[in-house]
């Protein structure tokens, strides 16, 4: 059984709510996260708004590991393409794994990387980082026939959204919904 039980110096409180896999809410706040990285980017294609230059799933698989640790992250960075392509085909097969390999990267990093109390801009571009780098390696060491370049190519709006917003969107939650002030 995968459990943590481990409670963290009294310095390390706060964010991000490092939650283990023993919680209630960790298993709340992962079917949530995992639920909006679904539901967001199929609601953007019902408006024809391109998923991949966009990319709404890496927003809450980001946030989720930079709010709360790098189980919840990586849960929700394997768990969500999973489930999206379940249920719509999305993203294709063709691209699922690299897809959920970079998703599992930047719930995982996110998460490592805040709870290394490093700031929140740090964290996200370390993360962004990182999980595009999981995927490049992943195509180059498989000899997968899809371009990874591309696809960063494509996705620059994304990217910049993420960058502007991720860090606004962490300021809010902890304000107003965990009444916390740190970033």
């Amino acid at each position: 059984m995968l459990t943590q039980t481990k409670a963290l110096p009294a310095g390390r409180q706060g964010l991000p709510k490092v939650l283990t896999f023993s919680e209630a809410k960790y298993y709340i706040f992962s079917a949530v996260f995992t639920a909006s990285a679904v539901f967001f980017p199929w609601l953007a294609h019902q408006f024809h708004i391109a998923g991949p230059v966009f990319v709404p799933m890496h927003f809450f698989v980001i946030i989720a590991g930079l709010l709360f640790g790098w189980r919840a992250g990586m849960v929700v960075g394997i768990v969500s393409p999973l489930l999206s392509y379940g249920i719509t085909h999305l993203p294709p097969m063709a691209i699922l794994p690299e897809t959920m390999l970079e998703l599992a990267v930047y719930g995982f990093s996110a998460g490592i990387l805040r709870e290394k109390k490093l700031n929140i801009f740090t964290a996200l571009f370390g993360a962004m980082f990182l999980g595009r780098l999981a995927r490049l390696l992943m195509v180059l060491g498989l000899g997968l026939k899809t371009n990874p370049i591309k696809s960063f190519q494509m996705s620059w709006p994304g990217i910049l959204l993420q960058l502007a917003l991720i860090p606004i969107i962490i300021y809010l939650l902890q304000k107003f919904v965990f009444n916390k002030r740190e970033v």
